[in-house]
Order: structure tokens, then C-alpha cells, then sequence
């Protein structure tokens, strides 16, 4: 018996793949995005399960996570979307077949010479900011970036790719990004570059914004059940596809006025039943759920009552009958006729449901059901 397990429904992976496939325009292909352990759910599963069911290109974002993935047998295209870092061995890609997206003439640099040292043609993406004022190549970078693709005889642009500050919401910032992508695409193909993957949508462009599926779209926090933005639910249904589970470790009962775990944070107004959860912060319970968060026990929403400790945390359960030792306390998921999200766990503790599942650490076994 384990004291917690994050379970990880790939029949709940494989509707959310086909409902956002269904979702793309025209023939785009989905790039499935797995970086992070597949935002916390084990990357390696995922990629081989997702590369069953159809997924057209992986997404990671350092060369290690593409590496992990060959080493395990997945053959589908690998883009290492976090570009060419400046200690990144630029000879992995080739050995690996991994595709590096270049966002700043230094990596196309790195890697033109090495190409060209090998006499060997080497795919990448290059990516232009449009307006995330993060990576990519600017409006005065283009001439340059053209000239030396030109110069470059054995360096293939396979892509073009941006990337929307804010794809959740449909407003004119998002379509001049858009416009602004149109006008970079047609300045490289003015200077010979013609790419045969343009992509720019991400999971939340996929419902905001169809004019920006182009040849492909990337996938990533919507094929693991939550959403960029809560407001998306309304236009696309997905399902958690991890639960998270732990176990009670024992059951106590305060007398009013106790006071509960670090700080006294917490005093009991009552005589109270309190459950200790086997799971804390180390294994990603966020300590902000402290005093506020909830979980589901028998089927019951109880509070969290006191700090989350490192280890264990506390949850109130003096009106749920006849809870003991090693019941089920599930913190992800769905129990009865009650559930909670990682979206609602984001939304009380003041973050986004990307951190909720990346959080959950290796401590916490994966199971695949």
C-alpha cells in the first residue's frame, strides 16, 4: 500500500487528444508538448502512448528531455522548442534527431558551422517574436537571419513558429501577432526560405484563434485535462488526467481550542475529528492550501486545517462518519458525486495549473491506468 500515487488515465489522455484534433483546422498536425515529465505526468509514458493514438511532433524544451525520449524509443519528430542554448552540444541534435528551433544568429551560427564541418543538412525551426518579448528573432534581425540562410548551404528551415502572449483571449493584440507572423513568413519567402511547417497556435489559440492553426499547432496544458484559462471550459471540454491520491495516516480528536500544526495557525472551535494526510509540500501539496485548500475523503469535501507541512497535512474531518487509517484522500480527482481540479487548486492558492502539476514531485509514484 502505498502512502500516495498520482494515477494517470490514458483512456482521459486519449479523449482530450481526440476532442482538440477535432478542434484543428484543416490538415494541421499536433505537436504534443511534453516537456517538464509531460507536465508532471511521466514523459516518457505519455510520448509512447500519444505516439499511438497519431501525435504528429513532440515538444520539449531542453535537449536532456529529447534525449530521454529517444533513449526509450519514441520516432516521431522531436522539437526542442527552448532553442540552442549556449552549453547545449550541438552535435546531440544530429545524434539524437532531434529538431533545435533557432531563435538568435549565434545558434544559427553554432550550428551552420557544424553542418557545414560535416557536410551534413540539419532541419531546424526558427522563431520569431511577434510580440511575447521573450526568445526569437526581432523585426531587425530578419535581413541578417536571411542573408545568412542564404549563405548556409546545409542548414534547412523545416518551420517558422511564434508564440502568443496571451492566446486565451481573443483581442486585436493576438491578431496583430498574427498579421505581424503573415509578414515575417512572406519576407523569408521573398529571400528563398520556404518553410514547409508555419505554426503559432497553442492550446488556447486553438479555440481563440483558427486563422493561426497554419500547418501545425502545439498542445500541451489542455491534453492533461486543465485549461490556459478557466473561461476555455466553455469552449472546450477536457478531463483531468491525473488523480492524486493519498492516505490517511491516523485520525485524532481536539478539544475546542487546540491549536493545529506550525504556527497555531489553526485553533479548533469545537471538539474535532482531524485526519493527518500522508502528503506535504515536498510531494507538491502547495503550503499556500493552508487554512484554505480542501480534499476529498469517502467522497466528502473536508477542509485543510492548519500549515501543510513538509510531510503531512491536516484536514477536518469531524462530519464524515467512520474515517480510519489508510482511507483514500484524494487532492486531484474525483470521489463521489464531488471533484476538485488542478484549475481549482491554481485558483486558491493565487497561480496557474501549470504548477500545480508540475510541482507534483518523483516522490510521488506514477501509476498508468
Amino acid at each position: 500500500m502505498l502512502r500516495a500515487r498520482a494515477e494517470i488515465d490514458l483512456n482521459a489522455l486519449t479523449d482530450n487528444f481526440r476532442t482538440i484534433r477535432a478542434r484543428v483546422t484543416g490538415h494541421a498536425r499536433v505537436l504534443c508538448v511534453v516537456k517538464a515529465d509531460a507536465y508532471g505526468h511521466g514523459a516518457v509514458p505519455i510520448a509512447r502512448h500519444l505516439e499511438v493514438q497519431g501525435a504528429d511532433f513532440f515538444g520539449v524544451v531542453t535537449v536532456d528531455e529529447g534525449i530521454e525520449l529517444r533513449e526509450h524509443g519514441i520516432v516521431k519528430p522531436i522539437l526542442v522548442m527552448g532553442g540552442v542554448m549556449p552549453w547545449d552540444d550541438v552535435e546531440a541534435f544530429r545524434e539524437h534527431s532531434l529538431t533545435p528551433v533557432i531563435a538568435d544568429l549565434q545558434a544559427f551560427s553554432r550550428l551552420a558551422s557544424d553542418a557545414a564541418n560535416r557536410r551534413q543538412e540539419i532541419k531546424v525551426h526558427v522563431k520569431v517574436d511577434t510580440g511575447m518579448g521573450r526568445l526569437g528573432f526581432s523585426y531587425n534581425d530578419l535581413d541578417a537571419l536571411a542573408a545568412a540562410l542564404r549563405a548556409s548551404k546545409y542548414v534547412k528551415v523545416e518551420g517558422v513558429m511564434s508564440h502568443f502572449s496571451s492566446s486565451e483571449v481573443r483581442d486585436s493584440y493576438g491578431l496583430l501577432q498574427i498579421d505581424r507572423f503573415r509578414d515575417v513568413v512572406a519576407l523569408l519567402r521573398k529571400n528563398g526560405v520556404e518553410p514547409e511547417i508555419l505554426h503559432m497556435a497553442n492550446g488556447g489559440a486553438v479555440c481563440q484563434y483558427p486563422e493561426a492553426h497554419f500547418d501545425m499547432v502545439r498542445v500541451g496544458i489542455m491534453l492533461y485535462g486543465a485549461y490556459p484559462d478557466r473561461s476555455l471550459a466553455e469552449k472546450i471540454v477536457v478531463h483531468p488526467v491525473m488523480r492524486l491520491v493519498s492516505r490517511v495516516a491516523y485520525v485524532r480528536e481536539f478539544p475546542a481550542g487546540s491549536p493545529l500544526s506550525y504556527g497555531r495557525t489553526f485553533v479548533t472551535q469545537r471538539t474535532t475529528h482531524v485526519a493527518c494526510v500522508a502528503m506535504g509540500y515536498a510531494d507538491g501539496v502547495p503550503r499556500a492550501l493552508s487554512n484554505k485548500g480542501a480534499v476529498l475523503i469517502k467522497g466528502q469535501r473536508v477542509p485543510i486545517v492548519g500549515r501543510v507541512c513538509m510531510d503531512f497535512f491536516l484536514a477536518d474531518v469531524t462530519g464524515v462518519a467512520d474515517v480510519t487509517p489508510g482511507e483514500e484522500v484524494i487532492l486531484v480527482g474525483t470521489s463521489g458525486n464531488n471533484s476538485i481540479s488542478p484549475d481549482e487548486v491554481a485558483e486558491q492558492v493565487g497561480t496557474i495549473p501549470y504548477e500545480i502539476l508540475c510541482g507534483i514531485s518523483r516522490r510521488v509514484p506514477r501509476a498508468y491506468v
